[in-house]
């Protein structure tokens, strides 16, 4: 087990006034889940401008010749199935309603991967543009995929907002709730910086009003054991962690998984991080603007009907720990693909972050006679001896 500090013996009479103190817990088993989260922009071949055009003017698209798209299509499915074969959730944006390039990805992940996709509306009533957002959910994963939506950000654009379940043992009921923005925010096209933060902002606000309307209805509707759910922000912001969408993703109490691994690290003085180039832009800029943020919430959270989950950020909570039970960022990486000649995959790198999230059951065990093994506090305000847990976990 991870994080394990032994305490020396103390009199019985003692350890049994500790365990009581500790707050929100008796004595608890946990019983670690790790999710695998991966945000991945696949650059739709309606967005590709064909490289090397004999006349630039007519800005040739990929999608206009099967013979361009289908190589790349053929190749980003398969880099999906082989490289992401163990991610719980994939969301995927620029996801392109065509025929055959849905058959093309079914062919290389149906066998794993559940697949639900979202359009993007057009600029007439009643036509869609030909993309949108997509989420994958392992068939033999730790979520269960329960339903999609999507809402209107802007004029043409949306977020996905989807809803898992934990998938338990033996179909058990009771599994808990996982919401997820598959986020895609706009292009910053203006002159105007202010104009383009502003823009972003507003959109980041649509997304988490989604986001924190699809857990009201989870709490209202369903009579689920369950009183904490995992609340997942992440996509292509089109601008970096010191934006002001990102800024106010995190005043609404999400982590940035990269800050809080770089905080875990100590390669951060503090504020948010970077992980490094995760797009090549049409402009040839090299920029970071793919991102996952977590938090979690609880159902007495939902009473106001607010986005915000009010509670005072510490020290833990920037290191990745989102609640006193175990639910932690273990890790965030991105793939280092090409993202910029004639023969990428995407002109953006996926993200994919690893948090740990732990199933906690109670138990009669007995304190051990000589030594308690404890898990360091997930707050500072938490007894220094930590919530005793079991050795096989």
């Amino acid at each position: 087990m991870e994080s394990i500090l032994c305490i020396p013996r103390l009199p019985t009479n003692t350890m049994k006034k500790i365990v009581s103190s500790i707050p929100l817990f008796s004595v608890w088993v946990s019983r670690t889940n790790a999710l695998a989260i991966t945000t991945f922009n696949i650059l739709a071949p309606v967005h590709r401008s064909m490289p090397n055009q004999p006349d630039p003017a007519l800005n040739l698209r990929e999608s206009e010749r099967q013979e361009w798209w289908r190589p790349r299509a053929e190749g980003v499915a398969q880099y999906i199935a082989d490289k992401f074969s163990s991610s719980d959730v994939i969301l995927l944006q620029e996801w392109w309603f065509d025929d055959s390039f849905t058959r093309i990805f079914d062919a290389a992940i149906s066998d794993t991967f559940e697949r639900v996709a979202e359009r993007r509306p057009g600029s007439v009533v009643g036509q869609d543009r030909d993309d949108g957002m997509c989420c994958l959910v392992r068939k033999n994963g730790l979520l269960e995929l329960i339903k999609s939506d999507k809402v209107l950000t802007g004029p043409q654009r949306i977020a996905q907002i989807i809803q898992c379940r934990e998938r338990l043992p033996n179909s058990g009921a009771g599994g808990r709730q996982v919401f997820i923005a598959n986020s895609h925010l706009s292009f910053p096209g203006d002159k105007n910086h202010t104009i383009n933060s502003e823009r972003q902002a507003k959109e980041a606000g649509i997304i988490l009003d989604a986001l924190t309307r699809a857990r009201n209805d989870w709490d209202t509707t369903t009579s689920s054991s369950s009183e904490s759910c995992l609340e997942i922000v992440c996509g292509d912001f089109n601008s970096n962690s010191c934006s002001a969408a990102a800024a106010l993703v995190e005043d609404n109490n999400f982590v940035n998984c990269v800050s809080a691994t770089a905080n875990q690290l100590l390669t951060n003085v503090g504020g948010a991080v970077n992980i490094g180039t995760t797009h090549c832009d049409h402009l040839g800029n090299r920029v970071s603007v793919d991102h996952i943020f977590l938090r979690v919430s609880k159902r007495k959270d939902n009473k106001d009907g607010q986005r915000s989950v009010k509670r005072e950020r510490c020290s833990a909570l920037a290191l990745g720990y989102l609640d006193t039970q175990g639910t932690r960022i273990l890790a965030v990486q991105r793939d280092k693909i090409l993202i910029s000649g004639s023969a990428v995959l995407s002109d953006h790198r996926p993200v994919t972050a690893k948090i740990e999230w732990p199933r906690l059951k109670k138990t009669d065990e007995k304190l051990s006679d000589m030594y308690v093994n404890v898990t360091m506090p997930l707050d500072p305000l938490e007894p220094a001896w930590g919530i005793v847990q079991d050795d096989d976990s």
